[in-house]
């Protein structure tokens, strides 16, 4: 049976899944780099380092997208002790920038980010990720369709100036 402080933990972890998530699509990388232990690793594969490293790694890598979404689903999280082991499934976009003739790709990715928690110092942080790739496809996708927007539309941007930054 759940305890209160298993819930806790649960929900303490959760944010930090969700707060990468956001850090990832917002190009933030404060936030990236405050859900990882100073000593944390992430291995993307492509890329192997620090939690910091890997927010100065997505900094310099998404950017070359349009757009990047990341679905995150319910993480199954195993409590022991300060220590839990996380799977967490995610659906990834990732939008090309138009080429020369005005297309572009969707990369659609399925992922699962295996993590092992650490609660240090009250806080629950990653200590390692291991991202894991399920699946992939590409598909046409045509901005010229999907980016035109009303003029008083609330558009998203990669950056703080974002509506999730400023609240409603």
């Amino acid at each position: 049976m759940l305890t209160t402080d298993d819930l806790i933990a649960r929900a303490e972890i959760t944010d930090v899944i969700q707060r990468l998530a956001r850090g990832t699509d917002r190009l933030d990388h404060e936030l990236m780099a405050s859900c990882y232990h100073p000593d944390g690793f992430d291995d993307h594969n492509s890329f192997r380092g620090s939690g910091e490293e890997f927010a100065d790694w997505v900094c310099t890598v998404l950017p070359h997208f349009a757009a990047t979404t990341h679905f995150i689903a319910l993480p199954h999280i195993r409590l022991d002790g300060d220590v839990a082991q996380v799977d967490t499934y995610c659906v990834a976009h990732h939008v090309s920038r138009a080429d020369e003739s005005g297309q572009a790709t969707d990369m659609i990715m399925a992922l699962r980010y295996v993590d092992r928690f650490e609660r240090r110092t009250g806080h629950w942080l990653i200590a390692k990720r291991v991202c894991v790739f399920d699946w992939n496809y590409t598909v046409a996708f045509d901005p010229a369709a999907t980016f035109q927007w009303e003029a008083d539309f609330t558009l998203g941007s990669r950056d703080r100036t974002d509506l999730t930054y400023k609240g409603v």
